[in-house]
Order: C-alpha cells, then structure tokens, then sequence
C-alpha cells in the first residue's frame, strides 16, 4: 500500500506520484477550485444545521397549519401571518425575482408582507417591493386573485416587456440584502415567541 502524503496548501493525504507531479499541491489545490469544494462542504453543514432548528422546525408547523387545516392562514395569529408573508416574500424573490413572488400564489400577501415589512423596520426593502409592485401594477391595487393579476402583469407571456429590465435592476438590490431580512424575521419571531432559538 502506498504511502501518501499530505497536499503542501490544504494538508489533504494524496499519493506521491500526484505530489512530484504537481508541486507537492493536490488536484484541487492545483487547479484552483479546493475553497470551493470547502465553500460546498461548510454550506452543506449549515443546510444540516437549518433542518434541525427552531426556526425550520415551525417554519414547517406553520406551513402544514395553513395548508392542512381547516382553519388555514385565518387560524393564524398576526404576528404569525406577518412572519409567513415577509418569509414568503423573500423566498419567491430569492428564488425568481419580484415577477416571481408577484405571479405566484403568494402575490396575494403583497398588503401583508410591506406592511409586515414596516413592522421589521425594513424600509428599503419595503421601498423596493412597492416599486416592483408599480412596475407591474401602476397605481391599480394588487388584485387578491391569481388570474387577474397574472391579466394585469406586463411581462406574462412577454419576455421583452422593458419591465424585466426595471424588475431586474430591484432583484438585485433586494438581493444585496438592504435590511438583513432573514436576521430581522428570525428576531421577529423569537420576540413574538413564535420559536425559540435554541
């Protein structure tokens, strides 16, 4: 069995032959990709470390309470329909974009999540929901049903609408993440004693 040895930049054990041929550096510490397998590993960890909180543990209470119930979202308490409408605020733009959050189901908590917004002292993000909001919406409400707001939508069905390139540009400021939202919503819910952080 060959002995190996450790890589001269991580300490990783390669065989000797992979050292003499690479300056005593292992392939990934060669080619320059070895921070992001750690990067990947660390990230990994912290998904493991998410499913077994607090926070995602009600996260999925709450989920199956709205959707499994007969009382659904209305058997929610306020700070808990805040919680939701802020989290799935940020999920859907996270995930597609304000045009997302706009079209799908969740469009229809828009008055609770700036609101809810407010209420986390988020004014900028609060300001860029409600100019996504007059991208696709003008000075006309947000209509609580689906379907009409996808008729009222611009880019439904028109992939070259100068709207994407507005909604883009307030993607990316949302994404910069003005407001800490993920920390303010977590503090929210440990103030409002929705789940503790343990």
């Amino acid at each position: 069995m060959t002995q190996r040895v450790p890589c001269s930049r991580c300490g990783e054990l390669i065989l000797p032959d992979t050292a003499a041929k690479n300056a005593g550096l292992c392939m990934p510490c060669k080619g320059g990709y070895q921070e992001r397998i750690e990067e990947g590993k660390r990230q990994r960890q912290r998904e493991r470390q998410y499913e077994q909180s607090a926070e995602r543990k009600y996260w999925l209470d709450l989920v199956h309470r709205i959707f499994n119930t007969q009382e659904g979202f209305a058997g929610l308490d306020q700070p808990e329909k805040t919680y939701y409408a802020v989290s799935c605020l940020i999920g859907e733009v996270y995930n597609g974009g304000f045009d997302q959050f706009f079209s799908n189901s969740s469009g229809e908590l828009y008055g609770l999540a700036l609101d809810g917004l407010f209420e986390l002292e988020a004014e900028k993000s609060a300001a860029l929901l409600v100019q996504a909001k007059e991208v696709l919406f003008g000075d006309r409400l947000v209509p609580l049903d689906r379907s009409k707001r996808l008729d009222l939508m611009p880019t439904v069905g028109n992939d070259s609408h100068p709207a994407w390139k507005q909604l883009d540009a307030l993607d990316k400021a949302f994404y910069s993440d003005p407001d800490q939202l993920s920390e303010s919503c977590k503090a929210y819910a440990i103030e409002h004693h929705l789940y503790t952080d343990s």
